[in-house]
């Protein structure tokens, strides 16, 4: 039985570095270095924690199309065969992704046909989330008041769009356990201007907001309490790309065995900062003794 189930868009990134700027109308700039690889979003999830020995499944949506077929041969290449497709449509559901990563942030340009569990009826979403530990939130509220009667631990992230309003996602966040948007997006959610004012509106429906801050780690609401956790400071960046995904991946992990939330952060910030050494997701590949061995930054 798995331990972790996600519902989530397949997505492929195409990563762009090393170059001076955009070019303008007419122009042509060439990159230094050029990744494509599986993208970011809850589909890393169980992708990597299967990788560390997590039992994990992912329902996915996947058409009859090349991009399609191509995600399948990246999964392959990752190792990852706990793949269902819960896919009934007739278009190209796969995310495609082009990435600029700068040193200081990036910049994306994507293609997104929309499938999401929404498409599916609440009794397909329940069936395949059901039994988990750990699942990532589906978007609708019947099926996330069954699966907390049920007992099982709900995790939750958001990508940033001018849409970001609490209203918008109250539905979901009353159930959520975990919830771990970086320091932008908190703040635009909750129309707040610092992180800490973000977290004490957050904790007002989340067990346990944490909220990513970077360079310098991460933050969480613990006990009506601010508690900070600095991240491996060692850790150089090359690209950022899928840092947030493998910060949750961290926290799942210590949920899985049976951590407190600072550890399961200071893993978290393990994971992240890791993932961060090398282009993309996946490629800087960190295994669970590499982690343990970081995490004996924490014990100083």
């Amino acid at each position: 039985m798995s331990r972790v189930a996600v519902i989530a868009q397949m997505n492929v990134d195409m990563i762009f570095a090393g170059f001076p700027g955009f070019p303008l109308l007419g122009e042509e700039v060439f990159a230094e270095r050029f990744e494509i690889q599986l993208g970011g979003g809850p589909q890393v999830l169980p992708i990597l924690l299967s990788r560390m020995g997590i039992p994990a499944k992912l329902g996915t949506f996947l058409g009859d199309d090349l991009l399609s077929r191509f995600s399948l041969q990246l999964l392959e290449q990752e190792g990852f065969h706990n793949v269902h497709n819960l896919y009934r449509g007739k278009g190209k559901p796969v995310v495609i992704t082009s990435v600029f990563s700068f040193p200081e942030d990036r910049s994306f340009l994507a293609y997104n046909e929309r499938a999401s569990d929404a498409d599916l009826s609440d009794q397909e979403v329940y069936d395949f989330l059901k039994g988990s530990q750990v699942c990532f939130a589906p978007q609708s509220e019947a099926v996330l008041k069954k699966l907390k009667q049920d007992g099982t631990i709900v995790v939750y992230d958001v990508g940033w769009s001018d849409q970001l309003r609490l209203e918008n996602y109250k539905h979901i966040l009353r159930h959520t356990d975990v919830f771990v948007p970086n320091d932008k997006e908190a703040m635009k959610l909750t129309d707040t201007a610092t992180p800490q004012e973000a977290l004490r509106c957050l904790g007002e429906y989340v067990k346990y907001p944490v909220v990513k801050t970077g360079k310098s780690g991460c933050m969480a609401l613990l006990d009506g309490e601010i508690v900070r956790v600095g991240a491996v400071e060692h850790l150089i960046p090359v690209d950022t790309t899928g840092a947030g995904d493998n910060f949750l991946a961290g926290i799942i992990y210590g949920i899985c065995q049976g951590w407190d939330m600072i550890k399961s952060m200071q893993m978290a910030n393990v994971m992240g900062g890791y993932s961060t050494l090398e282009m993309g997701c996946f490629k800087a590949n960190i295994t669970v003794e590499k982690a343990m061995e970081l995490m004996k930054y924490y014990e100083h």
